[in-house]
């Protein structure tokens, strides 16, 4: 069985989606998902599998906007203080 580089790619990505999920942290969540997404582009976009491509990076623009409300969230709630 022959183990290449590519597909220790998507093995990598399919982990940081995966630990993601382990994480009380709403925000740890969004990051190390985020991390998997932006792999699981590269890997879709090396293969040739497109639509894998395109869900991740929506998943990843997600988290990002996700983790933008959250931190403007934090800041209100501050000032609020």
């Amino acid at each position: 069985m022959e183990f290449n580089l590519i597909e220790l790619l998507g093995y990598i990505a399919t982990f940081f989606v995966a630990v993601s999920f382990l994480f009380k942290s709403i925000v740890h969540l969004r990051i190390v998902n985020s991390i998997g997404a932006v792999l699981f582009v590269i890997y879709g976009m090396i293969i040739g599998a497109y639509p894998v491509a395109v869900l991740n990076a929506f998943l990843v623009f997600v988290n990002l906007y996700q983790l933008y409300c959250l931190k403007k969230e934090q800041t209100v709630s501050k000032t609020l203080k």
